[in-house]
């Protein structure tokens, strides 16, 4: 099978505890690689509201990641670089451009609390002017806005301004009410833009620790309300407890198959949606 996956934190893990992408100990190892045909991998620098030295931290774990890649040289895995908390850019707007030189595809504008861009769901900050402007560049440079993690306030702003928004790592509010999951109508609002969402595989967030059932509810959510082209997975792996492994992911897609999920539909979510997004940023 073929394996899109809009987001992890292994490259800030593999970096904090000097570990290799073989680790047996991540949950995004590529010890699991010969699993898939075709590997997308969003690799995230999640960068913590509370560093003091964000840019720098930043450049120091991509570094280390793009080191990693090239040592593996793995025939079957396309990374795709991302950031988590424009933090980042340290209310300076030209670093956007050094990170478009990077590769970087997406950025989460905040994490849980307030930045310069705006607020997270920790936050009553709306969008800020400096994040305005962000987006903007952004759009010139087809990165993506990755909206998860707002709060109301910043995430209307921002997806009303976003001509590429995304949701990476989000679960949904009509299945399990999660301050960090989104209400349908946020979902349609990504949608219309033809944004997708990658559905997070964290129990928290699904509402369960019966995690394929819980998922495979959220994907019926999805396709109840003519959706089937804008769904994802994104699995949050190395970022949080999933209590499932990359290793895992062929059997989710069988459990699926199993329990009335089309072929078509389960390509389209494990890997053709996100895919053909990503073919939307570099055209």
């Amino acid at each position: 099978m073929n394996y899109f996956d809009l987001h992890c934190d292994t490259a800030t893990v593999i970096y904090d505890n000097k570990l290799s992408l073989l680790s047996p100990s991540l949950t995004c190892s590529a010890l699991f690689a010969d699993k898939f045909n075709k590997w997308f991998q969003c690799f995230a620098v999640f960068v913590n509201d509370n560093n003091k030295q964000p840019f720098k931290y930043y450049n120091s774990v991509i570094s280390n990641l793009k080191t990693e890649l090239n040592t593996l040289n793995l025939s079957n895995l396309s990374p795709v670089f991302t950031v988590e908390n424009a933090v980042v850019l340290e209310n300076n707007l030209s670093n956007l451009y050094k990170l478009c030189d990077d590769g970087v595809k997406m950025i989460t504008l905040t994490w849980n609390g307030e930045n310069a861009l705006g607020g997270g769901v920790n936050s009553f900050s709306g969008l800020k002017e400096f994040g305005k402007d962000a987006i903007k560049i952004m759009n010139s440079l087809k990165i993506a806005t990755d909206l998860s993690h707002l709060n109301d306030k910043s995430f209307y702003e921002a997806v009303e301004i976003s001509r590429f928004p995304v949701a990476t790592h989000s679960c949904f509010n009509e299945i399990f009410y999660h301050k960090r999951n989104l209400t349908l109508d946020k979902l349609k609002l990504i949608s219309e833009k033809n944004g997708i969402v990658g559905i997070c595989l964290y129990p928290a967030f699904l509402g369960g620790d019966n995690v394929y059932e819980r998922f495979l509810r959220t994907v019926y959510l999805w396709l109840e309300n003519g959706l089937e082209n804008n769904i994802a997975i994104g699995s949050d792996f190395d970022g949080c407890d999933t209590y499932v492994k990359m290793a895992d992911i062929p059997d989710l897609y069988r459990y699926l198959s199993i329990n009335g999920i089309k072929e078509d539909t389960l390509d389209k979510l494990f890997f053709n949606n996100a895919f053909n997004y990503l073919k939307s940023l570099t055209k």
